[in-house]
């Protein structure tokens, strides 16, 4: 093959996507979500010290984009170590919007 036939091999592989777009793109996921998890620590710490109460509203996000990724991964990898956490991570996310809405059933008067 000749080069411009490899180079355009790859970019129809890569849907034009540069590989160094495409890391940068992962990274920023992965920093996303390492502050979206700070975030929502943050905030069920201080709903804990300011009004003793536990807030599940957050986690039901996080855990839901978490659950996503994973199964986006798994879907396109096949490993099944990805779905396990995929799983693990809907689950958290169920239990959660379970804590979120009985916390709304107990403002409810």
């Amino acid at each position: 093959m000749k080069k411009e036939e490899i180079l355009n091999a790859s970019r129809k592989e890569h849907r034009n996507k540069d590989l160094a777009e495409m890391e940068v793109a992962y990274q920023a996921g992965c920093h996303a979500s390492r502050a979206g998890a700070l975030v929502c620590c943050l905030l069920s710490w201080l709903s804990s010290m300011l009004v003793h109460i536990m807030i599940y509203s957050p986690w039901v996000i996080y855990f839901s984009i978490l659950a996503t990724q994973w199964l986006v991964r798994f879907i396109k990898m096949k490993r099944k170590s990805d779905l396990v956490l995929s799983v693990l991570f809907f689950i958290l996310a169920i239990l959660a919007f379970v804590g979120f809405v009985c916390r709304l059933l107990e403002v409810r008067v």
